[in-house]
Order: C-alpha cells, then structure tokens, then sequence
C-alpha cells in the first residue's frame, strides 16, 4: 500500500470556501489526488452543503430533503451527516473562523501565508466585503493561487446575479437542448450537470495554475463562471447554429446521426437496455441478435441514413424485440457481436455491478458520526503511484481547528481557549446562524 507522500498532489495546501456542490466536486477531486483541503466554515452562518437550516423543519425532514440527511435524523449534529457533504468532502479538513471578526480574518490571513491556493465559489462581492479578495492575500503570498467561481464570474453585467447548478444550465441553453421532442422545457428533468462540471473545471484551471507558477513563481487570479463553464458542453448545438444558421430543437434520447439509438425495454419491470448502432455491420449483427435478420435488407434500413429517416418505424420494431430479452444477457450477446450495448442499472444495484467490483470503484469509508458506507472512489488510478485507498471521512464542522490552529499556526493553548470563548471558532453552529 503506498503512502500519501506519493500522491500526485501531496504537499499542496488549499483552502476552500468550495460550497453546495460545485466548489464541493472541485475539493474532492483535489483531496483524493492527495492535496490538503482546509475547509473555511464559520459557527455564525450554515454552510449550504451541509444544511439551509440551523433547524430542518419537520415537513423537509420527511420529505425529499430528510433524504440528505443519515436517517432522516434532524438531531443536534445533523449538519455532519449529510450525504453530499460526506461524499464531496471527504479527506478533507475543517476549520472554523469567523470572517466578519478582525481576529478570524487575521488567522485567516496567516493560514493563506501557507497556503498554496484559495479557491471560492461565494456570490461575486462576498470575498470584498470580508476582505479576503485577491488583492488582500497576494500581498502577504504572492505565490497564492485564487480562483473564483461564482455563477457568473467576478466581471460582467451579471456578476452579481445568484444561481444553482439548475440556473446555469438554463441560461447557458442546456435545460431547452435535452428536452424530449414532444415536450416543453417544463418537463425537462433536473439534472444539477452545471455544478460538478464547474468543480471538474475549477480542479484543471488550479492544476495548470500550479503549472504556471512552477515557471514564474508566482500565483494569479482565476476568474471562472459556471454558467460558461456549462456552455462548453454545447458545442455541437452551438458551431451548427454559428457555422449552418440552425437551431437544435429538443432531441430527448437520440441521436443527431444514428439508429437505433438510445434505451429500449427489457423483459422485466422497468428493465432497459441501452443501444447504439453507428454502422451497418452493427445494425446487421443487432438484427441477429434480436431474432429478426431480415431487418437488415429492408429498404427502409438499408443504411445510416435510411435508418435515420425511418427511426420512427424503426424503434418500435426494435423495443419489440428487446423486451423479450434480460437486460444483462442481452447487453453481453450484443456486446459480444460488436454492438454498443449496456443494462441500464438502477441507483441500488450500482454497488453490485461486477464491473465496478471488479475495478475496487466503491470503497468503505467510515465517518464518526455517519458510520460506515461505500462511496465512488478516486477519479483514476496512476501507474506512478501505489494505490491508495480513499484518504478519510468528511469533517466534523470545526474537526480540525485545533490541528490547524495550534499545529499550523502555532497558538497557544491560552490564545485557542480564548477563539473558542469568544465564538470566533468553534464545533456547533449557534441557535442564530443563517445561511
């Protein structure tokens, strides 16, 4: 087993204001490639990845919201049982400072002298207003590494606009490109993609930051915006309008190019499996597969174009014949023929896939409040560096205060009893935190 030493990011230090879930996807991509993620919290306002209330009213509690949460249990200490938090910062640490309070800002100004990277993910002015913005930090590190990330970015007419992963997504034309084609933008599902996409951005840019900083030696200021982040991935739709003059209407689960293209029923209760056919060998050997290799010589079906012009023949014909079969035995016969085929697995079978088994993807991790329980592993494996396991549980609000503070920054005993007197650090939010 190889130590944490041999990570490819051991040694960096990042501090982190990552919150809901785009900053969240972006530390834990950094904490399971070895960094040190030191999570900036405060007793004074809710971190949104853990909780919106001090209190979850009992109506959230059980419905969707209760979900979130380990046994939909909304006792004292909640807030560290929550799922998104527990998967997104796990590895981490945590510490608490108040940012409002000159002396929080003070230690939090020691803790960016040793720190190689800040990032933040706050709505545009907040850093200003705490005076914890670029200008402020590189003049006591100039080798610091910033990057922000709200919704829209720190520059620009919307700068100051607020947004979740769903807003995003909707202003950068995503949520109108993935509806089904009888249907208005109303019916189409939440798919939350703009945040962990921002997160996996916010882990490159910072990767080529320190890149850049190995050559000049010194840091800069990030300023990335989801919503452009989320934009990217509409490329296709984007260079046919500026190239072709043409709009993308709602094309659900098929293809621009391709059929038989997309899920089909399975034998079974809300069985499916997933196809697709980019050539006329695969569409032959699908034909075989599904009893019905007459399919292949019809004219309607002759090639990808026919195939394409006729996929409203052509799909039903297909579902009939794949809901004949099991999903799994199917996927494998297909497969086996040369055709792109998976089983569309449920939520609850994910851990008993035997690929992902196979692969060592799931991997226990053990939080002091929330137990034991598999989670999605580290992004990849690196032939370079030995294997190692998942490098711990999320934080305990406040976990590391001592570690940091008093290891780190070197406090006295006397000056750390006195933060916690004085509630510019602490463990439990207080009865008048808001978010």
């Amino acid at each position: 087993m190889g130590s944490e030493r041999s990570l490819p990011l051991s040694g960096v230090r990042v501090l982190s204001q990552g919150i809901v879930w785009a900053g969240p996807f972006a530390t834990v991509l950094l904490a399971d490639l070895g960094a040190e993620v030191i999570e900036i919290e405060s007793i004074q306002h809710l971190n949104p990845t853990r909780t919106n209330f001090r209190h979850i009213p009992q109506p959230l509690l059980d419905g969707r919201v209760g979900t979130y949460y380990l046994g939909r249990d909304g006792s004292e200490g909640f807030w560290n049982r929550q799922a998104w938090f527990n998967f997104a910062k796990r590895g981490c640490k945590s510490v608490t400072l108040d940012l409002e309070r000159e002396r929080g800002r003070e230690l939090f100004y020691e803790l960016a002298q040793h720190a190689d990277v800040f990032i933040e993910n706050n709505a545009a002015a907040v850093v200003e207003r705490l005076q914890v913005d670029y200008a402020q930090l590189a003049q006591r590190n100039p080798r610091l590494i910033m990057v922000r990330f709200p919704g829209f970015g720190i520059e620009g007419p919307y700068r100051h606009f607020k947004g979740y992963g769903t807003i995003m997504e909707a202003v950068a034309g995503h949520t109108l490109l993935r509806g089904y084609e009888d249907s208005d933008p109303s019916q189409t599902p939440n798919s939350l993609h703009g945040d962990p996409n921002a997160g996996a951005n916010v882990a490159f840019a910072l990767l080529a930051a320190l890149f850049a900083r190995e050559r000049t030696g010194v840091g800069q200021l990030i300023d990335l915006s989801q919503s452009e982040a989320v934009l990217q991935q509409e490329a296709y739709a984007f260079m046919d309008y500026a190239m072709n003059g043409r709009v993308q209407g709602h094309w659900g689960n098929a293809s621009p190019a391709f059929a038989p293209y997309g899920p089909y029923p399975a034998r079974g209760h809300d069985r499916w499996v997933a196809i697709a056919v980019s050539s006329d060998a695969a569409f032959a050997a699908l034909c075989d597969c599904l009893g019905v290799p007459e399919l292949a010589s019809d004219a309607r079906f002759v090639d990808a174009a026919a195939r394409y012009a006729h996929r409203g023949e052509l799909d039903p014909l297909v579902a009939a014949r794949t809901c004949q079969h099991d999903a799994r035995a199917l996927m494998v016969q297909l497969q086996a023929a040369g055709v792109s085929a998976t089983e569309l697995l449920h939520q609850e079978e994910m851990t008993d896939d035997p690929h992902l088994r196979a692969r060592g993807f799931f991997q226990p991790i053990t939080h002091p409040e929330a137990g034991t329980h598999l989670q999605p592993g580290p992004m990849g494996t690196f032939a370079r560096q030995p294997l190692v396991p998942v490098r711990g549980p999320a934080p305990t609000l406040g976990q590391h205060n001592e570690e940091v503070l008093c290891g780190l920054l070197g406090l006295s005993r006397a000056a750390y009893e006195q933060l916690l007197a004085d509630e510019v650090i602490g463990t439990v939010y207080r009865e008048d935190a808001h978010a």
